[in-house]
C-alpha cells in the first residue's frame, strides 16, 4: 500500500487563544505525512481566523453553526485518504498520528482507528478557576473525535454529521459507523490530550447535550423496533 496522508481538521469558535498550542501538536507529529491542516472558523468574533491563517492553516470561514457543520465542511474540503478531527483547544501526543494510522497498513479495509485521552486543565487559569474544575486522571476511550482517524472514504459511504445536533452529534455519527458494520479497532495509547477550562462545549452547554444524548438513543430504539 503507497503511504497514506492524513487532513487534520479543526473546527475553532473564538479559539484564538488556544489555536497555536493545537496546529503546534499537529506540526510535531513524526512519522506521518499530513496532507493539510483545515481550520474552519465557526462565526467566531475573536481573530481565530487570522490565527489560523499566520499559522499558515488552509482557513474557511462560515457562519456559526456548531461542530458538526464544521466538520462537514472541514470534510468536503479534505485531500486526505485519512482525516483526523482536533478541537482547537486540545493538543495531540507525541506520536498519535503515526500509532493512529499503523493499523490502515494492516487492514485495506480499516475505517475508523481509536486511541485514549487524558485531560489537563489550562495552565493560565487562575488557582480559584482550577479549583472548580475536575480533570479526569486515567486515560480513556469513548467518542470523542480527536481520539480517532477514519477513512475519508467513509463519510461518503454512511454520510456526514447531523447538523441539527449542537451537541450529541458524534455519538449519532459513530452510532451509524458501528452499525454500518464497518472495521474499526482501538490502540491502547494515549493519543490526544484534552484540555480543561472554563467554557469547554459540554460544560457550557451540558443540559442541551444530555437532552441530545437522550434524543439520539431514542431515534436509534425506534429504527430497531
Amino acid at each position: 500500500m503507497s503511504e497514506l496522508s492524513i487532513s487534520v481538521i479543526i473546527p475553532a469558535y473564538n479559539a484564538e487563544a488556544y489555536l497555536p498550542d493545537a496546529v503546534a501538536s499537529v506540526r510535531a507529529q513524526q512519522g506521518v505525512t499530513i496532507k493539510e491542516i483545515i481550520v474552519i472558523d465557526d462565526g467566531s468574533s475573536d481573530g481565530t481566523a487570522s490565527c489560523a491563517e499566520s499559522l499558515q492553516c488552509k482557513v474557511f470561514r462560515k457562519e456559526r453553526g456548531g461542530a458538526g457543520a464544521a466538520r462537514n465542511l472541514g470534510v468536503e474540503a479534505a485531500t486526505g485518504e485519512l482525516v483526523h478531527f482536533l478541537d482547537a483547544d486540545d493538543v495531540l501526543a507525541e506520536g498519535a498520528l503515526a500509532a493512529l494510522t499503523e493499523p490502515f497498513y494492516d487492514d485495506e479495509k480499516m475505517a475508523a482507528v481509536f486511541g485514549k485521552a487524558v485531560d489537563f486543565i489550562s495552565p493560565e487559569l487562575s488557582e480559584e478557576q482550577q479549583n472548580q474544575l475536575t480533570a479526569r486522571t486515567e486515560a480513556y476511550g469513548g467518542i470523542l473525535p480527536g481520539c480517532s482517524v477514519l477513512r475519508r472514504s467513509v463519510f461518503d459511504e454512511i454520510g456526514l454529521f447531523d447538523t441539527s445536533l449542537r451537541s450529541a452529534e458524534t455519538v449519532a455519527w459513530m452510532m451509524k459507523l458501528r452499525e454500518a458494520g464497518l472495521a474499526t479497532t482501538e490502540i491502547p495509547m494515549v493519543t490526544l490530550r484534552r484540555r480543561i477550562h472554563m467554557t469547554n462545549t459540554g460544560r457550557v452547554n451540558r443540559l442541551q447535550e444530555m437532552r441530545n444524548y437522550a434524543a439520539v438513543l431514542r431515534n436509534r430504539m425506534k429504527k430497531h423496533e
